[in-house]
């Protein structure tokens, strides 16, 4: 039985094209290298070298530090997060992420676990002057905010597992007086999110913020993603927040019934 994949003919790739890609994969291997280092291991001649390296760094991926030691580039992260982004979620969310801007006006964001950190990779942004705003790639830890620990409740035992150690360590990072830094207050956070489906912060990322935050569970139980509405507390009324946690669990489960 014959393949329907195309065959790949090395008449057809490009030299320089080639090169670059070797001399980044030389460079990831060798981080803060200098010219000649990288010109050693890549068996390229200098001026090679050096060529490749001014055409990488004008478009981004490399940069070049005042000693004249190079380094991997902004672009090459961006290239590496999109290649991991959930893109059948952020499509799933979309249009549950547009009824919680548009019930609240304050920012909603779309978070997926990244190892120990949430990071957001879909937003709406509020129309308040003073808003909350998180760019697209952006991480904490997943002890601190709404996504965190809305996200860490439902992760596997063995990531749950390593933050609480963590905790037990005094490794923890404490923001604000409010972070949650000790095994006991996690342990107990956590068994209310689970019972709950909601995650409310107050001032433990940063004094005068909120979240109000739910996990997206795939069929396993665990934790797809996690959605919020991120505002200021002097607008949060008791009334609102409770609003707010009717309208992003609802907003979660939607989302996962639309992703199963």
């Amino acid at each position: 039985m014959t393949s329907s994949a195309p065959s790949l003919n090395p008449k057809n790739t490009i030299n320089a094209v080639t090169n670059a890609l070797e001399l980044l994969e030389v460079l990831a291997d060798h981080d803060g290298a200098r010219l000649s280092d990288l010109s050693q291991h890549s068996g390229f001649t200098l001026n090679q070298t050096f060529r490749l390296l001014e055409t990488l760094e004008v478009a981004g991926y490399v940069t070049r530090e005042r000693d004249k030691r190079y380094r991997l580039g902004h672009k090459l992260h961006l290239l590496g997060l999109k290649a991991e982004w959930p893109h059948a979620l952020v499509s799933n969310a979309a249009s549950s992420l547009d009824a919680l801007a548009a019930l609240s006006g304050e920012s909603v964001l779309l978070a997926v676990r990244s190892n120990l950190h949430r990071m957001v990779v879909d937003s709406r942004p509020s129309t308040y002057s003073l808003r909350v705003d998180w760019g697209h790639g952006s991480k904490l830890p997943l002890h601190v905010g709404g996504l965190g620990v809305a996200l860490l409740a439902f992760s596997p035992v063995n990531i749950q597992n390593a933050i609480l150690e963590q905790a037990d360590t005094g490794r923890l990072t404490g923001f604000t007086p409010d972070t949650l830094t000790s095994r006991a207050e996690l342990e107990t956070e956590l068994q209310r999110v689970r019972a709950t489906g909601v995650r409310v912060s107050r001032d433990d990322w940063a004094h005068g913020e909120f979240s109000v935050a739910a996990p997206i569970l795939g069929a396993d139980g665990t934790a797809r993603g996690a959605l919020n509405i991120a505002g200021f507390t002097a607008r949060l009324t008791p009334d609102l927040e409770l609003r707010y946690i009717d309208a992003v669990r609802a907003a979660a489960q939607q989302v996962t019934v639309e992703s199963a």
